[in-house]
């Protein structure tokens, strides 16, 4: 009898299981439509001029994946492997507006795709991976290389890979810590301020770390997050919840949180990085061996 309970206990976590990868892999196809006829849409509204109305909603809003009509578009990027990205113009900064996918250096040299999980907590040299929601949790070390989240979240990244300086489209880089903070004092002072949090308490370290989700609500995409986590999206950074890969190897945060590199070392070992949840922006210093996503800046 026992066993019985415990294996119909089984079917149900797996079946829960299977149930919310199947979430996320909707929402990726949703986001994927959304960013399709986001790039008609623009590439409509450059032929035609700014008063195009939009024939599916009635009204004149152009940017299917933001709230806002007066997004900034740049000319995009195209990395090594032919690979396109919208970008859009925020302050004096032109961000690419999707996670990195290259699977190369800028220089053509490929980067390696390691699923080991032991590998990857070993590796000093530059490697990415695919999300693997299937053992996201499991720390046995035999991931698969799962690219059903590619093409909306990207790709993880070690930061060794950072450190080349090769990683994005030639003309573009990482950001720096200190551009990042550009960015999010931008934002603050075009009323996205943190400020706005209104009856929090914190110690000063959190205080120092984390901007009050108005600024990360900005950025943020406006579906695709869980804990009513969706963003306004008001500059067309479609910050999506991509998750991250722990340097010993398994994965985390997929729908409810996603990190992207800074170029910046803190101290031996470690380099800064943005991480963006359900409630706001935070900036942390994380292992090399950490997987995170990138955008790329000029």
């Amino acid at each position: 009898m026992k066993k019985i309970l415990l294996g119909l206990i089984a079917i149900g976590f797996i079946s829960c299981s299977d149930t919310k990868k199947n979430k996320y892999v909707e929402q990726a196809e949703k986001q994927s439509s959304t960013i399709k006829a986001w790039a008609e849409k623009k590439t409509v509204k450059e032929e035609k001029g700014n008063d195009v109305t939009d024939s599916s909603t009635g009204d004149d809003t152009i940017d299917a994946a933001s709230n806002s009509s007066s997004v900034e578009y740049g000319e995009g990027a195209t990395d090594i492997d032919g690979n396109t990205y919208k970008s859009v113009i925020i302050g004096t900064q032109e961000w690419i507006s999707e996670n990195l996918r290259t699977t190369k250096y800028s220089d053509g040299t490929v980067i390696p795709n390691v699923t080991d999980g032991t590998q990857w907590h070993k590796d000093t040299t530059g490697a990415w991976s695919h999300y693997d929601y299937d053992n996201q949790f499991d720390n046995d070390n035999q991931f698969d290389n799962d690219n059903q989240y590619d093409s909306i979240y990207g790709k993880l990244y070690n930061w060794f890979t950072v450190e080349t300086g090769k990683l994005c489209p030639t003309g573009w880089h990482v950001p720096t810590d200190a551009e990042w903070t550009e960015l999010t004092d931008y934002l603050a002072a075009n009323g996205h301020s943190g400020a706005e949090a209104e009856g929090i308490v914190l110690v000063d370290y959190l205080i120092a770390n984390r901007h009050f989700g108005s600024e990360g609500r900005a950025l943020k995409a406006t579906s695709g997050w869980d804990d009513d986590g969706n963003g306004t999206d008001d500059y067309g950074w479609l910050g999506l919840p991509g998750g991250i890969r722990r340097s010993a190897g398994h994965f985390l945060y997929i729908g409810r949180g996603g990190s992207w590199w800074s170029s910046s070392e803190s101290k031996k070992g470690f380099s800064w990085h943005r991480y963006f949840s359900s409630s706001g922006v935070y900036f942390y210093e994380s292992l090399h061996q950490h997987g995170y996503s990138v955008r790329c800046l000029r």
